[in-house]
């Protein structure tokens, strides 16, 4: 049975069926870091455990096709599953809360042909309509009064790190700001950062991957995944970071990019200097 199959993988997961298709979504918790040392790129433990928790789940995808279920590929509202299936309630500011967990979890889903169900019991009471106290700690004004603008969250905006900057907030990956103030976290322990990975999120060593091209960015690419770790995109953010949290400490490196064969990149170089330039001034 598909269930007792996914149970082997010692998972929280939900399985909720719609006309014929079973949707099942994974939750995998995650402590965030305490701090982060100097000169280290702030990336959050989320993009980690996401990472983590996409590569268990093309295992147990695979277990599945191979005892002969029928895997499809569908879009999904994953958080909205996940309520349906118990593993939490969407909060005003659209994250999911587990009552064990709080909101610190990554999600991931299957979808496979044939009716199966499997419900948790993970749901909270809800307190936003008396707490707001997301609304005043984010630094972007992404939350108001229980509503979510996801045009002004700072995570949806490195999307677009090649045309964005915001000197409000020093991270290079992530935003947790509305996590760090949420009760439903306060019983979420942070935990010191491994120093292999502080070591790995050194900037002087993410620039120096970065000067490698993608074979060198394996290690990075191997912990956060592929798709966070690509050249353009991470050196984007770095600079990003760097400028926002007046770390100018590299600036003789950053001009070591300036005839690269990106675009986005010489065109962030170019950003870069022109503020160092104007501090000068």
């Amino acid at each position: 049975m598909l269930i007792e199959l996914i149970k082997n993988f010692s998972i929280d997961f939900c399985a909720v069926f719609e006309e014929n298709i079973t949707d099942i979504v994974f939750m995998l918790p995650y402590s965030p870091f305490e701090y982060y040392p100097k000169n280290c790129a702030r990336i959050d433990a989320f993009y980690i455990a996401s990472n983590t928790l996409y590569n268990k789940v093309k295992q147990i995808k695979q277990v599945l096709i191979d005892n002969g279920y029928t895997i499809i590929d569908r879009q999904l509202e994953l958080k909205k599953v996940a309520q349906v299936g118990g593993l939490g309630s969407i909060l005003n500011n659209q994250l999911l809360v587990n009552k064990k967990y709080g909101s610190r979890i990554t999600l991931q889903s299957i979808s496979v042909v044939g009716k199966y169900e499997y419900f948790k019991d993970g749901k909270t009471d809800k307190i936003c309509d008396s707490c707001h106290k997301c609304d005043t700690a984010c630094p972007t004004n992404s939350l108001c009064k229980g509503e979510f603008k996801r045009e002004n969250c700072l995570r949806h905006k490195q999307d677009y790190c090649e045309i964005f900057f915001d000197d409000k907030v020093g991270r290079t990956l992530g935003c947790e700001e509305c996590q760090n103030i949420c009760p439903y976290n306060s019983r979420v322990l942070k935990v010191q950062m491994p120093k292999a990975i502080a070591e790995l999120f050194d900037y002087s060593n993410i620039i120096k991957m970065l000067l490698g091209g993608r074979k060198a960015l394996k290690p990075l690419a191997d912990l956060i995944g592929s798709n966070m770790a690509r050249s353009t995109f991470l050196f984007n953010l770095v600079v990003n970071s760097l400028i926002s949290s007046k770390n100018f400490d590299y600036t003789e490196q950053i001009k070591l990019f300036q005839f690269h064969q990106s675009e986005s990149i010489r065109n962030k170089v170019n950003f870069y200097l022109n503020v160092v330039n104007k501090r000068k001034i």
